[in-house]
C-alpha cells in the first residue's frame, strides 16, 4: 500500500483538492481545528493518538462524498482512499495570526532590559539617628 506523509501543521495547503487511489495511504500532521471535507468518494481517517481510560486510543471516522470533520486534537492524522477519492483540507482561521502574536510577544518580553535590572526599594519611613 503507498504511503505519504505530509506535515501541515504551520503551512496553509492550496484550496486544491488531494487525490487518493484506492488502497493509498496518506499521512499529515495537523493542528486542531483543522477541517477535511470528502469531495468524491470514500476515504477513512484514524488519528491522532490519545489517552484513553489510561489506554491508547485512536478515532476513526468514515467520510463519503460531501461530508465534512473537524479535527479535536493536534497530531498526525492517516487518511486511507476507499476506492478513488479525493478531499480537501482547511487549516484553522487565525492559526498562524495567533503564531505570529505569540512569537512578537515573546520577542518583546526578551528583549526588555529593565525586565532583569534590580531596582531600588523606596523607604516609606526613613530611619532618624
Amino acid at each position: 500500500m503507498p504511503s505519504v506523509s505530509t506535515d501541515t501543521s504551520g503551512s496553509v495547503l492550496p484550496a486544491s483538492a488531494t487525490r487518493l487511489s484506492a488502497g493509498q495511504c496518506l499521512h499529515l500532521r495537523v493542528a486542531a481545528g483543522t477541517v477535511l471535507h470528502a469531495g468524491a468518494g470514500r476515504i477513512e481517517v484514524s488519528g491522532p493518538p490519545q489517552w484513553l481510560a489510561e489506554s491508547w486510543h485512536i478515532p476513526r471516522w468514515r467520510l463519503r462524498a460531501g461530508e465534512t470533520l473537524t479535527i479535536p486534537a493536534r497530531g498526525w492524522l492517516q487518511v486511507v482512499a476507499c476506492g478513488d477519492a479525493a478531499f480537501t483540507i482547511a487549516m484553522p482561521p487565525g492559526v498562524i495570526d495567533r503564531l505570529a502574536a505569540l512569537l512578537a510577544w515573546r520577542r518583546r518580553r526578551l528583549s526588555s532590559p529593565s525586565r532583569h535590572q534590580p531596582q531600588p526599594i523606596a523607604d516609606p519611613a526613613p530611619e532618624k539617628l
